[in-house]
């Protein structure tokens, strides 16, 4: 049961070798990357570039990226809400400090002292300390 197979073999010269076999790793070779990136593309890179953005500048900056944002999101609109949270924060602030003047006042009178010098002083550390 021994069958004959014919085994041919074909040889090449240097010259010719080179123009019929491709001897190119092109198999080896990583496909190249998609032209258009994805939005999960530019996240990834914004995340692993964070810190290397500046903050401020032009162009390539967090400060360019959120200007370039707002026109698409009504940021004004959001800014304009936060405002008079803002100034009543400082309205009442201020009120804070008026009442704890006037505490401040009645205890040193309660104290039978009257207001000096080194208790007008405690009292400006005490507006300072409720400016900050």
């Amino acid at each position: 049961m021994a069958n004959n197979l014919p085994i041919r073999k074909t040889v090449y010269n240097r010259e010719k070798y080179g123009k019929v076999v491709n001897r190119e790793f092109s198999t080896f070779v990583p496909p190249p990357p998609d032209a258009d990136p994805t939005v999960e593309d530019f996240f990834n890179l914004y995340e692993a570039l964070f810190y290397e953005i500046p903050a401020d500048g032009e162009t390539g900056s967090h400060r360019y990226l959120i200007q370039r944002s707002s026109e698409l999101v009504d940021f004004e609109k959001d800014t304009l809400d936060i405002q008079p949270l803002l100034d009543e924060i400082a309205s009442l602030r201020e009120e804070l400090l008026e009442a704890n003047t006037a505490i401040l006042e009645l205890e040193i009178a309660a104290a039978g002292q009257e207001v000096g010098p080194s208790t007008t002083e405690e009292l400006q550390l005490l507006q300072q300390e409720l400016n900050n």
